[in-house]
């Protein structure tokens, strides 16, 4: 995070397959899914096309958020994960889960570094973290010249959505992107 303040990070960008990366990520957090009993799904559009950012960062930034919704999920829940183009052209990926949500009025403080939310709902699913997840994916997606938006409640969810500029996509074809 201080990197990233002090404006020491630099992206190493390249062309990269964006389904592959979201495919990737809930393969690796399945397990943590599947054993507190939530559902998880990707929903990507069939002709999403690929992005122009740093992979190492994109891929971070989907396992801070997907890790969040498992963490903050009770069992029988649901986690969905959508990426699709945006009517302007955007790149567009939402989190969408069923958790135990954020209160409104500390969604704030949900982004800021360190900002752990502390109220009885958190407290009783007992959750541990820096409180860095949220602040440094939303770091990360603005040095791509996107932003990150947060919706949430208490009880009703969490649905994060971070959206890329349309000078981001970038075309693949499937010879490429089986190639990847």
């Amino acid at each position: 995070m201080s990197k990233i303040e002090a404006g020491k990070i630099e992206l190493d960008e390249e062309n990269m397959d964006l389904t592959e990366a979201i495919e990737s990520v809930i393969r690796m957090m399945a397990s943590r899914a599947f054993s507190g009993g939530i559902k998880m799904e990707a929903h990507i559009a069939p002709d999403l096309p690929g992005l122009y950012a740093d992979s190492r960062l994109i891929r971070q930034i989907l396992i801070n958020l997907i890790s969040n919704s498992v963490k903050f999920s009770k069992p029988g829940g649901r986690i969905d994960v959508i990426a699709e183009r945006g009517a302007e052209g955007e790149m567009l990926i939402r989190v969408e889960d069923t958790g135990i949500g954020i209160p409104r009025n500390k969604i704030r403080q949900a982004l800021e570094p360190f900002g752990q939310i502390h109220d009885s709902a958190h407290a009783a699913k007992e959750i541990q973290g820096t409180g860095l997840g949220l602040p440094l994916a939303k770091a990360m997606v603005e040095l791509h010249g996107g932003y990150l938006m947060l919706d949430s409640d208490t009880d009703q969810g969490t649905r994060v959505t971070i959206s890329f500029p349309p000078r981001r996509a970038v075309a693949f074809t499937t010879n490429s992107r089986a190639a990847t």
